[in-house]
């Protein structure tokens, strides 16, 4: 008995179903460029999530900058001038001197107590900023300032996911941040200390605008975003860049493309990170305030971005390394097989 030829339409099903080396090429050009895109998506959207959904984790990367020099100067600016806003200090010390003139002192003394009551003045105001100033640089500064933080973040997840409240408020002069939380930690550890200044504080409710009501949505948008990417960005990236590999014919190759799709994504992000950081002192400049102490909190803030950025530039840097050394290795070996004769 005997077998013939297989037939044509099977051959051909055969040869139909798979790619031709130009499709896989392509496919694996496109996928990787995906990957090089994705790439800086996938990098802030981890950080972002890791920052706005673990509390930990965010008062842990803050925390540091209560030790800062020019965030404790930020914050000591901040808090007198926020108080001084609400003290009238000018009252103060004309009331003090109007209850001596009132016990019937002589009329030059009277005259004498009117000319040192702007001064009186100017004396309360610089007690103030000294008070203040020896809380911040005082050991249990790390506990307000951490306390304040975890606050913030309460407060920041709160309004990014209903209505607004506690540090973020909605006023009628737009989206701002209420930094009351922050004067009234401060007055409770001078209250703690015994420093008479406490008593002179009242309740307050200042807010630096930081926008339009538009602000808040992009914000709760951006929360949104960041809770769901966090995850699934990460995990798309890593699936396309493996696939991206596999699917090429020439899989060292294509592990070069991977190594530079990786690290021209996560070198993206780095410049990303440098601008904005710029432009938040350019911002911080126009605005007046302590410029120095902006930066080290964004820098503090973004430190844990920068350096996910640069470990996984650095992975990308090897991956194509390693890709071209694979295939500089590869050529001895194809150049000394011997090529097939005619007979």
């Amino acid at each position: 008995m005997t077998v013939g030829p297989p037939s044509t339409a099977s051959t051909s099903t055969k040869r139909v179903a798979k790619p031709s080396p130009v499709v896989r090429v392509t496919a694996s050009v496109v996928v990787l460029i995906v990957v090089a895109l994705l790439t800086p998506l996938a990098l802030v959207a981890s950080w972002a999530r890791v920052q706005l959904v673990d509390e930990d984790s965010f008062v842990a990367t803050l925390a540091p900058l209560s030790s800062d020099p020019a965030v404790q100067d930020l914050v000591i600016a901040e808090t007198t001038s926020a108080i001084s806003a609400s003290v009238d200090f000018s009252a103060i010390a004309g009331a003090g001197v109007d209850g001596l003139v009132a016990l019937g002192v002589p009329q030059e003394a009277a005259r004498v107590l009117g000319l040192v009551a702007q001064p009186s003045a100017d004396s309360l105001r610089s007690i103030t900023r000294q008070a203040v100033t020896d809380v911040v640089h005082s050991d249990r500064f790390s506990d307000v300032w951490s306390g304040v933080v975890r606050t913030a973040h309460r407060a920041f997840v709160f309004g990014a996911t209903s209505d607004g409240g506690g540090i973020i408020v909605q006023s009628p002069d737009g989206l701002g941040v209420q930094i009351g939380g922050v004067v009234s930690a401060i007055v409770a550890e001078l209250d703690l200390q015994g420093s008479p200044v406490a008593a002179l504080v009242p309740p307050i409710d200042r807010v630096v605008v930081l926008g339009d009501g538009t602000t808040l949505q992009a914000v709760r948008s951006a929360y949104a975003a960041a809770t769901t990417a966090g995850v699934a960005a990460p995990l798309l990236v890593g699936v396309l860049l493996v696939g991206g590999v596999v699917v090429a014919p020439r899989r060292r190759r294509a592990l070069i493309g991977a190594g530079i799709a990786v690290a021209v994504g996560s070198a993206t992000v780095l410049v990303a990170v440098a601008v904005g950081a710029a432009q938040a002192h350019r911002t911080a400049v126009l605005r007046g305030f302590d410029a120095a102490g902006v930066d080290a909190v964004v820098r503090q803030l973004s430190s844990g971005l920068v350096g996910t950025a640069s470990t996984v530039l650095g992975i990308g840097l090897v991956a194509g390394i390693a890709g071209v050394l694979l295939v500089r290795r590869a050529r001895p070996r194809r150049m000394s097989e011997p090529r097939p004769t005619l007979e």
